[in-house]
């Protein structure tokens, strides 16, 4: 499967940035740059994107290229990359397209791989569960020996976060402008959360090294008594219902969810 992407910029050094970190990200990922804001929209109208990135201060961004990504079918995801006070960036958020922020300049890998791994979620996606705990569940995939990102959903306190899973091993998170271990400390250290399973790691520098069964019994400390999570079983509560098929343990544990 071939991802294609496009960033639409007019500095040069920053559209090599983002080019040079989304091609890691997998072999798959083909990575075009354009300055002029004509040449863009020529281009995605002949040539089908996977994810278009965009600066917000272009000229004409808010018409011509949003309608030209709009039109397409299905509309292309678009993630802006620019600063928080952009002036444009407030009305180019209400569009059904966008997906996603980057701020300028990128620092931090895991923030945006998370954003296009979001972005693409149609094309990773596996299926998601309800009600568990991302230490136990994440247990579970690390007998699968997979590549996995989990998008951790803390509905009571509202707040997520992300990990980051190479063959079984937690390679990397983020919560918010907390990364690596920090991070998945505080993921972790959640009783109950919601968690969205995709099959991608797009990340392959290892920023987490500990050993695992000690830091999850640290972070079970944190856990209040009255909220001790069960371990994980058929009878948890349900995952949406998905099409597509999940291998492994992972995808055992999807189907019990739906049998509940």
């Amino acid at each position: 499967m071939n991802i294609r992407c496009l960033i639409i910029d007019r500095n040069p050094i920053f559209s090599e940035t983002l080019k040079k970190f989304i091609e890691r990200f997998r072999d798959d990922f083909q990575v075009q740059t354009i300055a002029n804001i004509d040449e863009a929209i020529e281009t995605i109208v002949s040539t089908d994107f996977s994810l278009v990135l965009c600066e917000p201060s272009l000229t004409d961004l808010k018409t011509g290229l949003v309608s030209c990504i709009m039109d397409k079918k299905p509309a292309v995801p678009l993630i802006i990359t620019g600063q928080d006070d952009s002036p444009s960036l407030k009305e180019l958020t209400k569009y059904s397209c966008v997906k996603g922020f980057i701020t300028r300049p990128i620092v931090r890998p895991a923030d945006l791989a998370g954003k296009v791994v979001l972005a693409l979620g149609s094309l990773f996606y596996q299926g998601d569960v309800r009600d568990v705990n991302a230490a136990t569940f994440f247990q579970i995939l690390e007998q699968d020996c997979s590549d996995y990102t989990l998008r951790v959903l803390n509905t009571k306190e509202k707040i997520e976060g992300l990990l980051f899973i190479e063959k079984g091993v937690l390679i990397d998170a983020l919560c918010g402008t907390i990364v690596a271990l920090e991070a998945a400390k505080r993921v972790f250290s959640w009783a109950r959360v919601n968690i969205e399973l995709y099959n991608i790691c797009p990340l392959s520098e290892k920023n987490i090294n500990v050993d695992m069964p000690t830091f999850i019994l640290q972070c079970s400390n944190k856990w209040q008594s009255g909220e001790r999570p069960t371990p994980v079983t058929e009878k948890e509560d349900s995952s949406k219902s998905t099409s597509k098929t999940v291998g492994g343990l992972a995808g055992l544990f999807l189907k019990k969810a739906k049998k509940k």
